[in-house]
């Protein structure tokens, strides 16, 4: 989740750009607070492009590498492809599922990586939401595919319609919800009879509990509950070089937030304290 530069922000150096950032998040990351996620967001995303990095800001998530044959990816990921491991973990989530001809939703889209990949290699129509009108402005600039569309929305009270979506994915954003209850609850309203929900992100070991006994208090049928933690690690070794370009200032926080290698966060992860999780749900069909 970022957004285009702000004019004045070009003036700040890297190191007040950096402390910046840090100033909006906790140092346990996950007691950062929905309205301070979304300014580090807002100021990451400035700095990226100060850093003349915008692409890399289409996909902020962590990646995924292949760490043995238990892959679900149906797509095989060009060489050269910019941002590989972003692109992997996006199909990651897919999995084998057919897209085409759905009404798909993607709640957090940011600057829009996620869902441009859908409308890209899908024959279906694409809503991107996220809450920054900044954010939205930019993907409706940047992403043309004409089956994609994006909208200013909040995860927690989704602008669509009642039983309208036949996918909704949400990856590496409900870590950021103030109430992930409200959420579930807002997905389980706007899935259509059959509808999957595509769920990925790196939460506590309890949060994970609670998302699968509210998914099936909704009625959802879990198919997949796959622990992809090691995926994500060995994409965060590979990513802190091309990271520590964009920063280079050695703050703990935003290396927290990067999980970068020594990072608590990534320290935490490898313990399995928190858990990078694809789950993969759905509706019955009536």
């Amino acid at each position: 989740m970022d957004y285009p530069s702000d004019p004045s922000v070009h003036a700040e150096s890297s190191s007040n750009s950096a402390d910046a950032l840090s100033a909006h998040l906790a140092d346990d990351l996950m007691s950062t607070s929905a309205g301070e996620w979304h300014t580090f967001y807002d100021l990451l995303s400035r700095r990226l492009e100060t850093a003349g990095l915008a692409p890399v800001s289409f996909f902020l998530n962590y990646g995924y590498v292949p760490t043995d044959s238990n892959n679900e990816s149906s797509f095989t990921i060009r060489d050269g492809t910019f941002n590989a491991d972003s692109v992997r973990l996006v199909f990651e989530v897919i999995g084998s599922l057919d897209l085409n001809g759905r009404t798909i939703v993607d709640i957090g889209c940011g600057r829009g990586g996620t869902a441009a990949l859908v409308a890209d290699n899908f024959k279906a129509h694409v809503t991107g939401v996220d809450m920054s009108s900044e954010a939205i402005a930019f993907c409706r600039k940047t992403h043309l595919n004409p089956s994609a569309h994006f909208m200013v929305g909040d995860a927690l009270n989704i602008p669509l319609d009642d039983a309208s979506c036949d996918v909704i994915i949400n990856l590496e954003s409900s870590h950021s919800y103030s109430n992930l209850t409200r959420f579930l609850d807002e997905v389980r309203r706007i899935s259509r009879p059959g509808a999957w929900f595509l769920h990925s992100d790196l939460l506590g070991v309890e949060d994970w509990d609670h998302v699968r006994m509210r998914l099936k208090a909704l009625g959802f049928i879990t198919e997949c509950d796959r622990d992809i933690t090691a995926n994500v690690l060995a994409a965060r070794d590979q990513a802190s070089d091309s990271w520590d370009r964009v920063f280079g200032d050695g703050s703990p926080r935003v290396a927290n937030f990067l999980a970068l290698p020594g990072s608590s966060m990534y320290e935490q992860l490898r313990a399995r304290t928190w858990e990078y999780r694809i789950v993969r749900s759905h509706v019955p069909a009536v």
